[in-house]
């Protein structure tokens, strides 16, 4: 049985591991965090140890490793950074969502309780799908994409890398949102939203560009 290391030990972290410890499986056995913040625990009533930084940590063939960040660009960013020196990844499905047979899900994906992922979607790796979230009928979730709770991602719409979605955001079929986008939580994406730009509101209206 392979040992299991979680990137991250800050919020998202710690559900990844609940959800992790949830699911039945016999390959891997969570053996503790990667974290840059030694102390990041204290307090936390977690009886997992943070056993070092992910940017020195050198992965072994008997590891395997869960993508445990929040935030879409730290997480492409350090967990890219341990594939590089051959990390494998792997998928956390929590027991309680639906995952469609035919869809497909990239290498390092977090699919929470009770969210759904229906028939003919494509996550890329490193997609967080949070809780209670659902992603339609042939849409796709581009590499290192945060859906976040009680998002509903309708038929054909694509997010785009290291997108960004609020909790409660809806987007509407074939919309595209761009590429390091924000949409602000309980949003209405009616229109496409073009990369590295934050929208909000209901309908989704530009609030400003990001810097290059």
């Amino acid at each position: 049985m392979k040992r299991c290391l979680i990137v991250g030990a800050g919020g998202f972290g710690r559900e990844a591991l609940a959800w992790a410890l949830a699911m039945r499986q016999d390959e891997w056995q969570i053996a503790g965090f990667l974290d840059a913040a030694p102390h990041a625990l204290e307090g936390k009533n977690v009886h997992f140890p943070i056993l070092g930084d992910p940017f020195k940590w050198i992965p072994g063939p008997d590891e395997v490793f869960i993508a445990g960040i929040g935030n879409p660009e730290p997480r492409l960013r350090v967990c890219g950074a341990l594939a590089a020196r051959g990390a494998k990844f792997v998928t956390v499905i929590h027991p309680t969502a639906v995952v469609a047979m035919n869809a497909e899900l990239g290498s390092g994906c977090v699919v929470a309780p009770m969210a759904i992922v229906s028939v003919n979607v494509r996550l890329g790796p490193f997609v967080l799908v949070n809780v209670a979230s659902s992603v339609g009928h042939d849409a796709t979730v581009d590499e290192g994409a945060t859906i976040s709770g009680h998002c509903d991602i309708m038929g054909y719409a694509k997010i785009g890398r290291a997108a960004f979605l609020g909790g409660q955001a809806c987007v509407l079929p074939s919309v595209t949102v761009g590429e390091s986008a924000i949409v602000g939580a309980g949003s209405s994406v009616v229109r496409n939203v073009s990369p590295r730009t934050t929208v909000m509101g209901v309908p989704a209206q530009l609030l400003f560009r990001h810097a290059e």
